[in-house]
């Protein structure tokens, strides 16, 4: 069964550019007939706002985007990581570099290569070896063939962080290459995609395929974010919100002020194109 989700980050509410994200990959996938789902990453809790959660999932739920699966919680898969990195126990190293140390360096120069043991104060990196200097190459849906250098370009990166939660990428690439065959997200996260397909080769996963979709942004260029004091959607308004984001997305809907959001929904699914996005969005217009 095909399957893609939505993954935000519990740091703020849903604004205009996550809808956008979200309406974006629930289209692609259910325009396949395959299952969509909301995985809340909340493995970073000195980040997250306690009422972000629940906040989100109340503003998914007003705009119709419901998954066809519970809720799920990177919080909850602790075993899973855990066994996925001793899979990696030959590959992995215990690193008391700091990001001042290294700021200097392209790569990661392998400075604590040799600590292979545990040690206290210290990240877990995963050591990217000269074999794998050939190109990892992939497709993504929007910018095409990549290929990339994953040693000269991106070299060992960390898979545990020092303070001991789990890093993103390898948090990313264990739940992704579990249960997601399709993954539409915003352009800002292109950058670490090789390192999770690395992890996903590493441990023997099927990688997604992949669309990066352009952020929505300000009229000065600055993503919306929270940091950037991004409003959260009016959830009264979600039909309009829904007709605003399709218009984003490169799609035309007519006016139509009287649709409900199911509406919106199936007249977005029977005109969905991954091709129709535009290579960069128009600006926010403060909806």
């Amino acid at each position: 069964m095909l399957a893609g989700r939505f993954a935000p980050s519990p740091t703020g509410p849903l604004h205009m550019g996550s809808l956008l994200t979200a309406l974006a990959s629930y289209l692609h996938i259910k325009a396949q007939g395959g299952e969509w789902f909301v995985r809340i990453d909340d493995l970073d809790p000195p980040r997250e706002d306690p009422a972000a959660s629940a906040a989100i999932l109340t503003s998914l739920r007003a705009h119709g985007l419901t998954g066809d699966r519970p809720i799920d919680y990177q919080s909850s898969h602790t075993d899973r990581y855990q066994r996925a990195l001793q899979q990696l126990e030959a590959q992995i190293f215990y690193c008391t570099c700091t990001r001042k140390a290294m700021a200097s360096h392209r790569v990661y120069p392998g400075t604590c290569r040799e600590f292979t043991s545990p040690r206290p104060d210290s990240s877990v990196r995963l050591h990217v070896s000269e074999r794998a200097r050939k190109d990892l190459a992939f497709d993504d849906g929007v910018k095409g063939r990549q290929k990339i250098d994953i040693a000269g370009d991106i070299g060992d990166f960390i898979v545990r962080r020092r303070d001991g939660l789990w890093a993103y990428n390898f948090a990313t690439a264990v739940d992704d290459g579990f249960d997601t065959t399709h993954v539409v997200r915003g352009e800002d996260l292109f950058h670490v995609t090789p390192q999770q397909i690395f992890l996903m080769q590493q441990l023997e996963l099927a990688p997604p395929h992949y669309c990066h979709i352009p952020v929505l942004c300000f009229a000065d260029g600055t993503k919306l974010s929270k940091q950037a004091h991004a409003p959260a959607v009016d959830n009264k308004l979600a039909p309009t919100n829904l007709r605003h984001a399709l218009r984003y997305l490169g799609l035309a809907p007519a006016d139509n002020p009287h649709w409900s959001v199911a509406q919106w929904l199936a007249w977005g699914m029977e005109h969905w194109s991954i091709e129709k996005i535009p290579s960069r969005l128009a600006p926010y217009q403060g909806h």
